[in-house]
């Protein structure tokens, strides 16, 4: 938990530097880090707060106020505390709104494996966790096995556990369900055991400084499993996160499959009935859980990928949105292009009109006038 913090300490923190998103680049990957900064890594699921927390440091940090996963990659923020200069990662969850567990843990561990072969290494990394969650969901488990495989029992006392949304001031329910992390192995209990501090963020930047304090006064910086292990020469699958993964993408196409075979059984009843709305409804359904059962076949060959050759495909597949992108940029420009040429040619035309009529009727105004 935090103590009180000295006043002031906020403004210590510059954030006029901009933030970087990670891209395909390297330049943007790692920009202008180098092994003397002090790099943090803030992890969490979805809506916990990890652009919030960072934005006490860097402005610029998206903060999303919706459903929709606000980080959907790896995002770099520059800070300042005195002198020191810090860098503050965000990371997607591992519920992500928009995207599989395996993308998001390609995306986390690209980027830690690059900056790794770049020497850049953790000071520490910041695990946020919402109070006010009634329990520990099933995807909040799974970050939190994700978030475990991924460092290793090595770095957990490089590791802050830190709560987020406390009520002011706590309610007894909050205490309690703090209580129960920390005590409870399958949730906190054997990070605690292995060196992890435990925080409450719920003092704003108050709190979120001393936070960071806590991470910067130890000297050393980590290397997480994951790096250790994709150095090694393992395939993406083959580390421990990549097999928690599997595990769960397995599961999952064994669900789909069961579903699928279930339909098949009810599709040939509804045929015995000629039940034909029913049979569309039962279609509807299966084609949805063939393109599921599609997307983890789809996954477990990702994850059989080499990092690199995972990077390439992921620069092909961005390259080639960014040129359908440009594409549709082009042909909006070429519309707005075309609508203002017919617009000043409408307006050329009616004031044309405009002035045919002002001398037709002038005339008429003329030849009325030599009548009388």
């Amino acid at each position: 938990m935090h103590s009180e913090s000295e006043s002031g300490y906020e403004s210590q923190f510059s954030s006029d530097d901009p933030t970087a998103s990670y891209g395909k680049e390297h330049d943007d990957q790692l920009p202008d880090i180098t092994p003397d900064d002090r790099v943090i890594a803030v992890m969490g699921i979805t809506g916990v707060g990890k652009s919030t927390f960072i934005s006490h440091f860097n402005k610029d940090a998206l903060v999303g106020d919706s459903l929709v996963s606000c980080t959907t990659e790896v995002g770099i923020h520059k800070a300042h505390i005195g002198d020191q200069r810090i860098f503050l990662i965000d990371t997607p969850g591992f519920d992500d709104s928009t995207r599989s567990d395996t993308d998001v843990l390609i995306e986390i561990a690209d980027w830690l494996r690059f900056s790794y072969n770049e020497n850049i290494k953790l000071a520490g990394i910041i695990y946020l966790h919402r109070i006010k969650d009634i329990r520990m969901g099933g995807a909040s488990i799974r970050n939190l096995m994700m978030f475990k495989k991924l460092c290793g029992e090595k770095c957990l006392d490089s590791v802050v556990l830190a709560t987020t949304m406390w009520s002011n001031p706590p309610s007894d329910k909050e205490i309690r369900r703090e209580t129960q992390l920390k005590t409870e192995r399958k949730f906190w209990g054997e990070m605690i055991a292995h060196g992890s501090q435990v925080f409450r963020q719920d003092d704003g930047g108050t709190s979120a400084t001393e936070i960071i304090q806590h991470i910067l006064s130890r000297p050393q910086n980590v290397t997480l499993r994951i790096q250790e292990e994709m150095a090694s020469g393992k395939s993406l699958g083959e580390t421990a996160a990549g097999k928690e993964v599997q595990a769960e993408v397995e599961r999952l196409k064994a669900r789909y499959e069961r579903q699928l075979n279930e339909l098949r059984q009810e599709m040939r009843e509804a045929e015995r009935r000629q039940d034909l709305n029913h049979k569309k409804e039962i279609a509807a359904v299966r084609a949805e859980l063939e393109e599921e059962l599609k997307s983890s076949k789809q996954q477990q060959n990702i994850l059989r990928m080499d990092i690199d050759e995972l990077r390439k495909q992921r620069d092909t597949e961005r390259e080639t949105l960014y040129q359908q992108e440009m594409v549709h940029k082009e042909a909006l420009y070429q519309r707005d292009a075309d609508l203002r040429v017919l617009r000043a040619k409408d307006d050329y035309e009616s004031r044309l009109l405009e002035l045919e009529t002002q001398v037709a009727q002038e005339k008429n105004r003329k030849s009325g006038c030599v009548m009388m």
